[in-house]
């Protein structure tokens, strides 16, 4: 039989039955809150014959009354819900589509709650979330929209409370009170039941009004408003999360939120440099498609550098979708953003500006670049790990401006009670004067005070003469990451000095950057842009950790280390309220064979 008709026709019964009860003009009582026909047994009657009187099967009054399966008896009471009023339809084992209109928007008036518009909508309450997996069910508000789908909904089976009337015997000693309180009912609903007997009699037996669940089919155009919210509220969030979870393990949607700045004849160039990111991002999801358990999709927007053009952006209810979202540098539009990702419950990389700290109280940020202060406490853990008791000389520049991170290692170096000198470099240093701040027998580790070419020029020639004159003493030099913009120049001396340089990010241009490279010809031709950091690059490693971090862990902050061609990723939670740093930085040795090791930490 078709399912539809065979549903029509389950309805008609339904309608049968109740009409009959009506018919039968049987008196009401209210109890539990709800009303109920009553039917008082007579002498000698039967289930069989009470069920044909009243229009009902016996299964149907046995439902309501599992006391009655043990013989009926004389002055009893049976009870039935008045329908319509305290009860849905029996619950079936089916579902059927009842149609799907196209989606519309629908903004939320106040007082509207999420059954209420799902009821109105013929949704489910489940759909209209699951359409809107922005919309927690604690943090919608009078003014959003919201996209439903009309008439999506299909019946479904849901538990409610309802009444059972049971069978007690009464005991010596019994009251109505006692019974009551023993069996959490109230007194009220308990002598409403026994209207027969004034006070419990030892072995006399009682009906007792019991609470309980059973399962009923509600309708989203028949069920009331009442029952719909009894029964989803206290499972909201529950909902909401296996919704979330479900969304997690099958999909993976990446918002980009850039300023490409497509409405101008000539963008700037850091447009361009945003479009090299996002030419890297796309060669990365190709050639991870084969391996990655879910659907990724990518939706990318123009914010065209204007701050309302990003706020009308994050008003569209698709935002609400998105599972990341990597944002711009410009401060305004990345701090609006990230607000976004933290009432959305949305995850905001932000892969290009070092100066925003929104990670420190915002869970849902993602810092990619590290921050100057944890760079220089991570590179100075690494320096009491790798180059042990060692004496420090520091470089100073006078003139050199940008020293936070250098005051950052003076401040450990004083704590450890490390031994040190300085040398103010004015001019070029000469070798004399280094030679001698140096004590025949010591390790020395030289940190410049800053990462400028023009105090690295000064002090280059002292260091590769002390190096090679030296041999009484070890030394390194600690450089900075601009170092790597001077290597044309300076390569050769870096490695003669024997240089740790640290850095945020690195390119060893080895076999994965030529592989890399080739595929960016041969997709876009030409080159990626000049730049460091290489932003194709930095889109290429950015999209390959989204995809592994999800495929392995489910999760951008619990994912392991992931070492990429020029950016690596290991995030850790800044502390309970806040959000996540990138952690991952690199330590790249320019040895004296001239070869180049570089290590991820």
């Amino acid at each position: 039989m078709n399912m539809k008709r065979f549903f029509s026709a389950a309805m008609v019964t339904l309608v049968c039955a109740a009409g009959l009860l009506a018919q039968t003009g049987l008196p009401i009582k209210q109890i539990g809150g709800q009303p109920y026909y009553y039917y008082e047994i007579k002498n000698k009657e039967t289930l069989y014959g009470v069920a044909r009187q009243l229009g009902v099967s016996e299964n149907y009054i046995a439902t309501h009354n599992p006391w009655v399966n043990e013989g009926l008896e004389k002055k009893q009471l049976i009870f039935l819900p008045v329908p319509g009023q305290n009860t849905a339809q029996p619950a079936t084992e089916f579902s059927v589509p009842v149609g799907n209109d196209a989606a519309s928007i629908h903004t939320i008036a106040q007082g509207e709650t999420l059954c209420s518009i799902a009821k109105a909508y013929n949704m489910t309450v489940e759909g209209l979330m699951s359409a809107n997996l922005g919309l927690a069910p604690d943090k919608y508000v009078a003014g959003e929209r919201i996209r439903v789908v009309p008439n999506s909904a299909m019946p479904f089976v849901y538990e409610k409370k309802a009444t059972h009337f049971t069978r007690y015997v009464a005991r010596e000693g019994d009251t109505y009170s006692l019974i009551a309180h023993r069996n959490g009912i109230f007194v009220a609903d308990l002598q409403a039941a026994n209207p027969n007997m004034k006070k419990p009699k030892k072995g006399k037996m009682l009906v007792l009004p019991l609470q309980a669940s059973e399962k009923a089919t509600g309708d989203m155009r028949t069920i009331s408003l009442a029952d719909l919210e009894s029964y989803y509220v206290p499972r909201l969030s529950e909902i909401y999360e296996q919704l979330l979870a479900a969304k997690r393990n099958s999909e993976l949607n990446i918002g980009l939120i850039l300023p490409f700045q497509l409405h101008k004849q000539e963008p700037p160039k850091q447009a361009y440099l945003y479009t090299d990111f996002y030419k890297g991002f796309l060669l990365a999801l190709d050639s991870i498609k084969n391996t990655t358990r879910r659907k990724i999709n990518v939706k990318v927007y123009d914010t065209q550098h204007n701050l309302n053009v990003t706020d009308s952006l994050l008003a569209l209810p698709e935002m609400r979708d998105l599972t990341v979202v990597v944002a711009p540098s410009e401060p305004q539009q990345l701090a609006r953003i990230n607000k976004f990702g933290q009432q959305n419950g949305i995850d905001v990389l932000n892969c290009f500006s070092t100066k925003n700290d929104d990670y420190q109280n915002n869970p849902n940020v993602y810092q990619v670049n590290i921050p100057t202060k944890d760079l220089a406490e991570n590179v100075m853990r690494w320096m009491d790990d790798e180059l042990g008791e060692c004496s420090v000389i520091y470089l100073e520049d006078p003139d050199a401006e940008d020293k936070d991170i250098f005051t950052d290692f003076r401040a450990h170096i004083a704590a450890r009670g490390i031994s040190y000198s300085s040398i103010t470099v004015t001019g070029e240093l000469s070798y004399d004067r280094l030679s001698r701040e140096m004590n025949p027998g010591t390790r020395y580790v030289f940190i410049p005070s800053s990462g400028s070419k023009n105090l690295l020029k000064k002090v280059v020639r002292a260091l590769k003469q002390a190096k090679q004159e030296r041999f009484d003493c070890d030394m390194v030099m600690l450089g900075y990451p601009e170092y790597v913009l001077y290597l044309k120049d300076y390569q050769d001396d870096l490695q003669t000095i024997d240089t740790y340089m640290f850095s945020r990010f690195f390119n060893a241009k080895g076999f994965r950057t030529r592989d890399f490279d080739t595929l960016y010809r041969r997709w876009f031709g030409g080159e990626t842009l000049t730049a460091y950091p290489n932003m194709g690059l930095l889109g290429y490693d950015t999209a390959m950790f989204i995809v592994q971090a999800f495929n392995e862990t489910g999760s951008m902050g619990t994912a392991p280390l992931h070492k990429g061609i020029q950016t690596s990723f290991r995030f850790e939670r800044q502390n309970n309220w806040g959000g996540y740093v990138n952690q991952a930085f690199d330590i790249v040795h320019f040895t004296t064979d001239h070869t180049i090791i570089t290590n991820v930490r």
